[in-house]
């Protein structure tokens, strides 16, 4: 379902597998300790079983509630509480699979401490009806804390606590140091579970993602069969037949052996932008730790060749590029002749809008490469749907995993992320 097209990386493919006969051995080795589960920060490894082994009844549950949801003509908005994991791959998901526009709902994401966003999205709300979505682990989490209660006192207001209580769901840990599961078990408000040994950037394939999903209108169980696929397809530990270990390998060996520190994710297509967030985070946070690794980012093109694109093509040769195509898009267009071609366009005449897109792709990375001397690594997936978001998230979730282990740190904590906290506690007289 994801073919590395190694075309524009390195001189020849027979430098890429020379890469990989370097690996070998040491990733049938790392590969061995994710598998037994004795890899560094392994008690998180529970994404890779969740596919396989969640709880049925709750799985059930949620699918039925969330097309009732779905199918209910009076859910025009849809409120999602979450940030950094508990959302980002969520929007990723309906992005990537709904099309942009006349959706049967719309669905707000509050995930920053934006008072513009929260009071001008409240004073809209004021005279809608909506329902709540809301993802927070433990519940102590001060953006989704303060969130939580402007939205559930907007709830309030206007439908009293049997009304609100109808229109929220939270997804939290089961767990009594859960500050959000105590409220919701004094509120009796619906909740589903968060795995404890599932961290928020591997959590999109859990109930964090996947009641958001269906209650906008995606097949939840096509998304975990992508994500079986995936995970069984990366299970093997030879680096010749496993795709997921070789994108690891290659940009650890960008990183380690070529001089690289910036990873740039390419798209061309403005519904793989928060796969594209996904990604960043992903590996920000998995990797970024004990002053190693690459840092990653992201660029929307054809729009980012007008800014940054000067950057990539002539700057410092500090970066290699990960391109991400879909093949098939969503829909398409036919250009027709315009105004006798006065425009003098009549060589895209009879082209589709995704025949120019992918000429400008191929063209750009042509460049890039040939021109500007940058690794080009293309990811090639065949369509939109929720059976290759599933599979895209596990592959990507298991190439993390051996990238991070390539680098000798543990992919699943992210220590600093807790220094800002422990700052704006303090300054806000937390005690």
């Amino acid at each position: 379902m994801i073919k590395l097209n190694f075309n524009n990386f390195l001189k020849s493919k027979k430098d890429v597998t020379k890469i990989f006969e370097s690996y070998r051995e040491d990733i049938k080795e790392i590969n061995k300790t994710i598998e037994k589960r004795r890899c560094s920060g392994a008690e998180m490894l529970g994404w890779i079983d969740y596919p396989f082994d969640y709880d049925k009844n709750e799985m059930k549950d949620l699918i039925s509630l969330s097309k009732e949801w779905y199918q209910n003509d009076k859910i025009k908005n849809i409120v999602m509480l979450g940030i950094g994991g508990s959302y980002i791959g969520v929007r990723a998901a309906i992005d990537m699979v709904l099309p942009e526009f006349n959706r049967k709902k719309d669905i707000y994401y509050v995930s920053s401490l934006s008072s513009s966003y929260i009071a001008n999205l409240v004073e809209k709300l004021k005279k809608e009806d909506f329902y709540l979505i809301v993802v927070s682990k433990s519940g102590t989490t001060l953006e989704i804390g303060l969130a939580f209660r402007i939205f559930y006192s907007l709830l309030y207001e206007k439908f009293g606590s049997e009304g609100a209580k109808d229109k929220i769901v939270c997804v939290t840990e089961n767990s009594d140091s859960s500050v959000l599961r105590k409220l919701v078990n004094m509120k009796e408000i619906k909740a589903y579970s968060i795995p404890k040994n599932v961290g928020g950037r591997f959590s999109a394939i859990t109930p964090v993602g996947l009641f958001a999903m269906g209650a906008m209108g995606l097949d939840v169980e096509k998304v975990l069969e992508g994500c079986k696929k995936a995970l069984n397809d990366t299970k093997n530990p030879d680096i010749l037949k496993n795709t997921a270990y070789q994108y690891a390998a290659l940009r650890h060996w960008e990183y380690s052996q070529n001089n690289k520190s910036v990873e740039v994710y390419c798209i061309y297509d403005d519904a793989m932008r928060f796969f594209a967030e996904h990604l960043k985070q992903l590996f920000a946070e998995s990797e970024g730790k004990q002053e190693k690794a690459l840092f990653p980012t992201n660029c929307l093109f054809t729009t980012d060749l007008h800014s940054v694109g000067q950057f990539i093509q002539d700057g410092k040769k500090i970066l290699f590029e990960t391109c991400i195509e879909v093949k098939t898009p969503l829909k398409d267009l036919k250009i027709e002749s315009f105004m006798n071609d006065v425009d003098g366009l009549s060589f895209i005449n009879d082209k589709t809008v995704d025949e120019v897109n992918k000429v400008a792709a191929s063209s750009t990375i042509d460049a890039h490469h040939v021109d500007g001397g940058l690794d080009v690594l293309k990811i090639e997936v065949n369509e939109r749907n929720e059976e290759t978001f599933g599979y895209m998230y596990s592959w990507f979730s298991k190439a993390v995993a051996m990238s991070a282990l390539l680098l000798e740190v543990n992919p699943f904590d992210q220590p600093g992320v807790e220094a800002y906290k422990k700052r704006m506690f303090a300054k806000l007289g937390k005690k």
